[in-house]
């Protein structure tokens, strides 16, 4: 199932449940450096480094139980190739790593001067 198919109330629930594992993902360094640049390297180092991650998102996705969800090889690449493919979620790793690296908020000076 692509996550634009997932609408409304399912919609948050599923983002809910992703985010932590969408969150791991997108704070590695070696994966937000090639997202831009080398999309393969990015997914090839996704799938080797963040398994469970990955096995996360795509139970949730595909409404699944997370501790028991085991797609087989076969399965796999088409499941993934959904996943990689749809704009919502190139949208959602964008979004995040730009989360994931900012510098954080200003910060604002609260020093009170004596008048």
């Amino acid at each position: 199932m692509r996550l634009s198919d997932i609408k409304g109330e399912k919609a948050l629930d599923v983002l809910a449940d992703i985010l932590d594992p969408l969150a791991e993902i997108a704070q590695d360094k070696e994966f937000t450096s090639n997202l831009g640049k080398d999309t393969g390297k990015a997914i090839k180092h996704v799938l080797k480094e963040h398994k469970k991650a990955i096995i996360a998102m795509l139970a949730v996705i595909n409404g699944e139980d997370v501790a028991t969800y085991e797609p087989s090889l076969l399965t796999l690449p088409a499941l993934l190739l959904d996943i990689f493919n749809d704009p919502e979620v190139i949208r959602l790793f964008q979004s995040q790593v730009q989360i994931a690296t900012s510098s954080g908020l200003a910060t604002e000076n609260t020093k009170v001067e004596e008048i």
